[in-house]
């Protein structure tokens, strides 16, 4: 038998600390990560920053955003390499994505995530800096695209 008050520590016992990293934060499913997401033509261009966009084709510009997609649930300043495939399945265009902040609520009350985007041809590299935040589309599913406010 137990000692009186013994069964009431027991159940009020402190929870475990939390534990953080030193890359910290939510990731992975706690943020929508789990399941590929293609992200429609129409938004492509509001999931890629616009100084890399410049430099990139159509094609390319929607592999970048897709690789953003998964790149966003991602640990903090992990690299997730990208590549856009010609038809002959050399890369036209390549480079990473890594997201370079915890998610937080914006001010809007999005969940927001800054990321870095990297794109590497030939010899030369450019890197841009954004935020992505995510939108409900009315399919169920949701994007990261770079937030738009009235």
């Amino acid at each position: 038998m137990l000692p009186p008050g013994a069964a009431g520590r027991e159940l009020r016992a402190a929870a475990p600390p939390e534990t953080t990293t030193e890359n910290g934060g939510m990731s992975g499913p706690l943020i929508g990560a789990g399941r590929e997401i293609h992200v429609p033509e129409d938004l492509v261009d509001s999931a890629v920053g616009s100084e890399i966009g410049r430099w990139l084709s159509a094609p390319e510009r929607q592999a970048l955003a897709d690789a953003s997609q998964k790149a966003i649930a991602g640990v903090r300043n992990t690299r997730l390499a990208w590549a856009a495939l010609a038809p002959d399945g050399d890369a036209t265009a390549e480079g990473w994505i890594a997201p370079v902040s915890d998610p937080y609520r914006s001010t809007h009350g999005q969940i927001c995530r800054d990321v870095r985007q990297a794109l590497i041809r030939a010899d030369q590299s450019m890197a841009q800096e954004l935020s992505l935040c995510r939108q409900e589309l009315a399919s169920g599913a949701a994007v990261w695209t770079i937030p738009h406010w009235p």
